[in-house]
């Protein structure tokens, strides 16, 4: 009997513990992780920017490249972020002077490019200088050493800086400038006053005389450094092939401390104005109006951009002759229209176009009008090629998802966004317009 309760006893007992075992052994096995198969990476969906390759030299210098074997050549824009805007006070011209004076240093420059099958042009804009280069893949290399001498070895001059500016002044002494260009010259002047992107990019022959060697070379130094420069070479070439070439010719140029483009604010204008220029010669009045916009990074940009396409709509209703501007600017852009139209008509499209730009936060804009612009931009957007593209995201520093993410940032602007956009601009600025031509024979605006 005892034996039997002994063994009714013990065998309970040792079912728990090998439970209790079981159970401990489940727990510890549980907390191990468990073993599994590697996720599959998500496939992103191809673009016609999948392809472009962005690297930076050590000094900072980004080439940007988009390989294109069945290209005939290759074409590389060699792009400076500065441009007049950074011009002295009371020096307009300056940056175009430097490059004038850089590229003066080779009187032979062209006939030698030629005969390399390649050709170069350039740009001075507000925001930007620009070197435009084509040429046969297997010249490039040749043709970057022959650019790079002039642009990181050679530097300015003053043999070179004289004959420039003698140059300069003899072409703006005999220059005839249109009447378009003269209005939109005095409107910028105008809407702008003094802030650098109320003067030109040539200069006047008081400006040009005044630069010294000394002032292009502190231009040079400030504004031409490696890291405040990128290029964008698309055609018939490798990346690696690209970059060793750069290296090789570029690689020496001198990084620094880019200069913001932090000036003081424009001034706005809180009442309207008018600026009259008489040239009674002419038989039509040239027309100018409108107000300061938007940069190119601002979040109104795009709706900006649509609304001047309803504005120009509205303003062909007026005069074939008539056409909205706006342009992608580091700064805020003006947003104006321009007309040129028989001085009979002056005074009445004057009052009409004012009257039609001053109520745009008030006037109701229809889905159809937005509708019409927003097929007329993706229509420009998708004939648009890459290396533009690309030139506009290194420029402008805008992500660079840009282009893809553009036609869908068009379709989501409302007619309300649009009308927000209108409201902000006219509440920070009333209306200024420029009227160049026979302005004494009765073309007041209704400003006046």
């Amino acid at each position: 009997m005892p034996a039997m309760k002994f063994r009714s006893f013990v065998v309970p007992t040792l079912c728990l513990l090998l439970l209790s075992a079981f159970a401990f052994g489940q727990k510890e096995k549980d907390k191990k992780p468990k073993l599994t198969a590697p996720a599959v990476p998500e496939v992103v969906p191809r673009t016609p920017y999948s392809e472009v390759r962005r690297e930076s030299l050590l000094n900072g210098l980004q080439v940007i490249m988009l390989e294109r074997q069945d290209e005939p050549k290759v074409t590389c824009h060699l792009v400076i972020r500065g441009g007049s805007m950074f011009d002295l006070a009371g020096r307009a011209g300056l940056a175009t002077i430097t490059v004038e004076s850089l590229l003066g240093v080779n009187p032979q420059l062209t006939q030698e490019l030629e005969s390399l099958d390649a050709k170069m042009n350039w740009e001075v804009t507000p925001d930007i200088t620009g070197f435009h280069i084509e040429s046969p893949g297997s010249n490039l290399d040749q043709v970057l050493a022959i650019v790079s001498r002039l642009l990181v070895v050679d530097n300015v001059r003053k043999e070179a800086f004289e004959n420039a500016q003698k140059a300069r002044l003899e072409k703006l002494k005999s220059q005839q400038l249109t009447p378009a260009a003269k209005a939109d010259e005095a409107f910028y002047a105008t809407l702008y006053g003094d802030h650098p992107y109320g003067h030109n990019t040539e200069g006047t022959l008081e400006t040009i005389n005044a630069i010294k060697h000394g002032d292009v070379l502190d231009f040079y130094k400030r504004v031409y450094l490696a890291n405040n420069m990128f290029a964008v070479v698309h055609g018939n070439l490798r990346l690696e092939r690209v970059m060793s070439l750069f290296r090789m010719f570029y690689g020496s140029w001198i990084k620094g401390v880019p200069p913001p483009p932090a000036f003081r604010p424009p001034h706005r204008t809180i009442e309207a104005r008018v600026n009259k220029v008489e040239q009674a010669d002419l038989a039509n009045v040239e027309i100018r109006g409108g107000v300061i916009g938007v940069s190119h990074t601002d979040p109104d940009y795009i709706a900006t951009m649509l609304l001047s396409r309803v504005l120009e709509a509205r303003l062909k209703k007026l005069s074939a002759a008539a056409a909205a501007q706006f342009v992608p600017r580091v700064l805020a852009a003006p947003l104006y229209f321009s007309a040129s139209v028989p001085a009979e008509k002056a005074t009445e499209l004057s009052r009409q176009a004012t009257d039609l730009f001053g109520t745009l936060d008030k006037a109701e804009i229809a889905e159809s009008e937005l509708a019409t612009a927003q097929t007329a931009l993706l229509g420009e957007h998708q004939a648009r090629p890459i290396p533009e593209y690309l030139r506009e995201i290194a420029a402008f520093k805008l992500p660079e998802t840009y282009p893809l993410t553009y036609e869908s940032k068009v379709k989501a602007v409302s007619t309300l966004d649009l009308q927000r956009v209108a409201k902000r601009l006219l509440e920070a600025n009333a209306l200024t317009v420029l009227v160049l031509g026979k302005v004494n024979d009765g073309t007041k605006s209704q400003s006046e």
